[in-house]
C-alpha cells in the first residue's frame, strides 16, 4: 500500500469519526435558551437527578426544565438590582438545607456525587432560591407587613364560624412590552386614591375590566372565594384603602375595599352539649305555664320534677353525636337556658339547653407566629404574580 492510500485510509477512518460524533448530541449544547442564557442538556440531567434524590412529586423532566427556566430568570432579576448572593450566602443555604436531613453539607455532597449529582448543582439550585428570596424581599418586603387591623380579623374569626364579605372596585390596566413601565406609573399613583368616587372615576378612565362602564364597582363578593393572590391583600384593607399594583398575566391589578360585612353567624363545632327533657301529661296546663313562666335556668326544673313524681325527668351532657337526633336537631336552634315545648300522643315535653361546651385549645394563638404566617402568604403571593410575570415577558425557546 502505496503513502497515499494510506492517507487516503486514514483520512476516510478520520472523517467517518468525527462525522458521527459531529451529529452527536454534546451534553454540554443549549437544550433552551431564555432570553440570552442557555441551559444545556447536562444540567437538565443534574436537576433530574438531584430532584429524584430529593423525592419531588410529578414528572421529573418537565418539573427540571421548568426549575432551571426560572432558575434564570430569578438570577436575573437579582442580577438587575445587585442581589446576587455572596459565596458566603450560598454556602449557608447550602448547610441549612443539608442540615434538614441531619447532616453536614461535605457529607451531603458525597452523598449525592455517589449518584453522580456534582457540587455545582447543588450549588446553582440554592443559588437561585436565595436570590429569589433577596428579590422579592427587596421588591415587596414594605407591601408585606401585616397591620392589626387584619391580624385582629384573623385571630377573631378562627373557629367562630363567622364568614367576611366584601365590596369591591377593581381597575385592570393593561401591559405591553414597550408601555409596562408606563403602566407601572400609573398603577402606583391609583394605589394612592382613597375616594371611592375618584377611584370609579379612574377605573372609567384607565381599566380595561368589563366592569368599567360601571365605574370598576363590583358586588359583594365573599371573601372566602377570591383569588389566593387576592385574599391576604384585601384581608387587611380598611374601606377607602387600596391595594398596592398586582401583575397578572397582560395586565395590573388594583383593588379599592368600599365596604366589608360580617355573614351571619354560625355555631362552632361543640365537644359537648348538656341539655334536659321533662315529659308531662298534656292536659295538665299548670305544670306547662310552671315550666313557661318560672323556669329561666335548668336548674329550676329540679323543682318542678320534685313536685311532680309521675312526670319524666331527664338531664344529662353527652356528645353531639351520641344524642339522639330528633333532640339533637332541636338543641342546634337553641342558646343556653332556651326551651322548646312540643307535644305528641297526649304527652307535652320540653327541651332546654343548659350547656354547649366548644373545643377549647390549650394554649392561646401565637400572635407573632399569625402575623409572621400572614405576611409569608402575602410575599408569596406577590412572588408569584412577579415571576408569572417575567416567565410571560421572556423569550423561550428549546432546541
Amino acid at each position: 500500500m502505496t503513502n497515499t492510500m494510506v492517507f487516503r485510509f486514514l483520512l476516510l477512518i478520520l472523517t467517518s469519526i468525527f462525522g458521527f460524533e459531529a451529529h452527536a448530541q454534546s451534553p454540554f449544547s443549549p437544550a433552551i435558551f431564555v432570553n440570552d442564557k442557555s441551559i444545556t442538556h447536562y444540567e437538565i440531567s443534574q436537576r433530574e437527578m438531584l430532584l429524584k434524590i430529593l423525592k419531588a412529586p410529578g414528572n421529573i423532566s418537565e418539573l427540571a426544565r421548568t426549575q432551571l427556566v426560572e432558575d434564570r430568570l430569578k438570577l436575573a432579576a437579582a442580577e438587575d438590582i445587585n442581589l446576587l448572593p455572596s459565596k458566603d450566602d450560598i454556602r449557608n443555604g447550602m448547610d441549612e438545607f443539608s442540615s434538614r436531613g441531619s447532616l453536614d453539607t461535605n457529607t451531603f455532597i458525597a452523598e449525592i456525587g455517589k449518584i453522580g449529582v456534582s457540587e455545582q448543582t447543588f450549588s446553582d439550585f440554592i443559588k437561585a432560591n436565595i436570590a429569589w428570596r433577596k428579590v422579592v424581599q427587596a421588591r415587596f418586603g414594605s407591601r408585606s407587613l401585616v397591620p392589626d387591623t387584619q391580624l385582629d380579623r384573623s385571630t377573631n374569626s378562627t373557629g367562630s364560624g363567622s364568614g367576611l364579605r366584601v365590596l369591591l372596585t377593581e381597575i385592570i390596566l393593561p401591559v405591553s412590552n414597550n408601555q409596562k413601565a408606563q403602566a407601572q406609573e400609573i398603577a402606583e399613583e391609583l394605589s394612592k386614591i382613597r375616594s371611592a368616587d375618584a377611584f370609579s372615576q379612574a377605573a372609567r378612565k384607565y381599566s380595561v375590566a368589563p366592569t368599567r362602564t360601571l365605574g370598576g364597582r363590583v358586588k359583594w363578593q365573599d371573601l372566602d372565594k377570591l383569588p389566593d393572590v387576592l385574599k391576604p391583600l384585601i384581608f387587611g384593607l380598611a374601606p377607602g384603602e387600596v391595594t398596592q399594583p398586582l401583575s397578572i398575566p397582560n395586565g395590573i391589578a388594583i383593588f379599592q375595599l368600599r365596604g366589608i360585612k360580617e355573614t351571619s353567624f354560625r355555631r362552632p363545632a361543640a365537644a359537648s352539649v348538656e341539655y334536659l327533657t321533662y315529659t308531662f301529661p298534656s292536659q295538665d296546663k299548670s305544670t306547662l305555664t310552671q315550666l313557661k313562666i318560672q323556669t329561666d335556668h335548668c336548674d329550676d326544673v329540679y323543682g318542678v320534677a320534685k313536685n311532680n313524681p309521675s312526670h319524666t325527668f331527664f338531664r344529662e351532657r353527652n356528645e353531639p353525636g351520641k344524642i339522639k337526633k330528633t333532640i339533637r336537631n332541636v338543641l342546634a336552634i337553641l342558646d343556653a337556658h332556651e326551651k322548646y315545648f312540643s307535644s305528641r300522643d297526649n304527652l307535652s315535653s320540653l327541651t332546654m339547653l343548659c350547656s354547649r361546651s366548644a373545643f377549647v385549645p390549650e394554649e392561646a394563638p401565637d400572635l407573632q407566629k399569625i402575623r409572621l404566617g400572614l405576611r409569608n402568604q402575602r410575599l408569596e403571593n406577590y412572588a408569584q404574580g412577579y415571576l408569572e410575570n417575567l416567565l410571560q415577558d421572556a423569550r423561550i425557546t428549546k432546541k
